[in-house]
């Protein structure tokens, strides 16, 4: 019989995916953290999750992170923060590395902040200073100069050496930026003198004022699919999602856990299965009737599910789309 071929194959497959069961306060409490919103952008082997707030300008956006950044007094440690932006990390051999030790260098810490106004990829890696420097100009977000008037942002870079940057006029970056800063030499306003700023060995680069004038709204932040990649062909951006993740030594964050706040169960009859287990048709109690979409289940549900079985499934919408999350026998 069908069924107890599924219940057979189900067990394999919810060793994976247990996790992705549980609901937020289980997935807490195994260690892990938790962000829930609303899956943004798929990859190939990662994802984005947008966590809707209040609108605010790309100057508070900034300020606000610089802020974050200080008081968690984080060391400079080479190399850190560059896997994903906005993210201690290890880094890599040199000044402050010892290979357990998270932190910031300088273009690391200059990007963590960034990434929070909107203008540096979420999830995106951090080249060099002069590179990220290069990367801001292409995209049209800085002309060479300083800015002018207090609603301004400068990024002050002396090639391959150090980078930092003034945000309305106050400056922020590693201490390295001046005699001042973060008692461990991290990230943090630098508030002392900073005569490096005026150096002509440093470049100026200004945002352009249009940038600035944007507004965003809440924060999105990226995850690595790490065991999960096999679930990454279900998802569906603009569908709400929860995350249980952890993060590596490296800074990057890893899923351990999907969950799917306003998912739906139904039991019912299966009145039909895809040739090839794309999508089955389950009848409820009633007679009424949902066509579910198999996404990355089809292997389980072809030769495994069949017309006149009885099963509980969960699945979630999305756009008039139904996608199967879960399937077992009816109890």
């Amino acid at each position: 019989m069908p069924i107890p071929r599924l219940r057979h194959q189900l067990a394999g497959l919810l060793t994976l995916c247990a996790a992705g069961l549980l609901p937020i306060s289980a997935a807490a409490s195994s260690g892990t953290s938790t962000y829930t919103g609303t899956l943004q952008l798929v990859g190939p082997a990662d994802f984005v999750v947008h966590h809707a707030g209040r609108s605010r300008g790309v100057i508070s956006a900034l300020e606000a992170a610089a802020n974050r950044l200080g008081a968690k007094d984080y060391p400079y440690v080479w190399g850190g923060g560059h896997a994903q932006a906005g993210i201690a990390s290890v880094g890599i051999k040199g000044p402050g590395h010892n290979g357990r030790r998270r932190g910031f260098d300088c273009s690391g810490s200059v990007a963590a902040v960034l990434v929070a106004g909107g203008l540096w990829a979420t999830g995106g890696s951090v080249p060099g200073d002069a590179s990220v420097i290069s990367e801001l100009r292409s995209w049209h977000l800085i002309a060479p100069g300083a800015g002018s008037g207090p609603g301004q942002v400068t990024l002050y870079d002396d090639p391959g050496v150090h980078i930092f940057m003034s945000i309305g006029g106050r400056f922020f970056g590693t201490s390295a930026g001046g005699d001042s800063g973060d008692s461990k030499g991290g990230p943090g306003w630098l508030d002392g003198s900073t005569p490096n700023a005026f150096s002509r060995q440093y470049k100026r680069y200004h945002f352009r004022p249009s940038v600035l004038r944007s507004r965003i709204a809440g924060q999105s932040v990226a995850f690595r699919t790490g065991a999960l990649y096999g679930l990454i062909g279900q998802f569906q951006p603009g569908e709400p999602i929860s995350v249980g993740y952890r993060q590596t030594r490296y800074g990057t964050l890893v899923a351990t856990s999907v969950s799917y706040p306003g998912a739906s169960s139904l039991t019912g009859t299966v009145t039909a299965v895809a040739p090839d287990g794309s999508s089955l048709t389950v009848e409820a109690p009633s007679g009424a009737q949902t066509t579910i979409q198999t996404g990355t289940l089809a292997s389980l549900v072809l030769g495994s599910v069949a017309s006149g079985d009885s099963v509980t499934v969960t699945y979630s919408a999305s756009g008039g789309i139904f996608t199967l999350r879960t399937i077992a026998p009816a109890s």
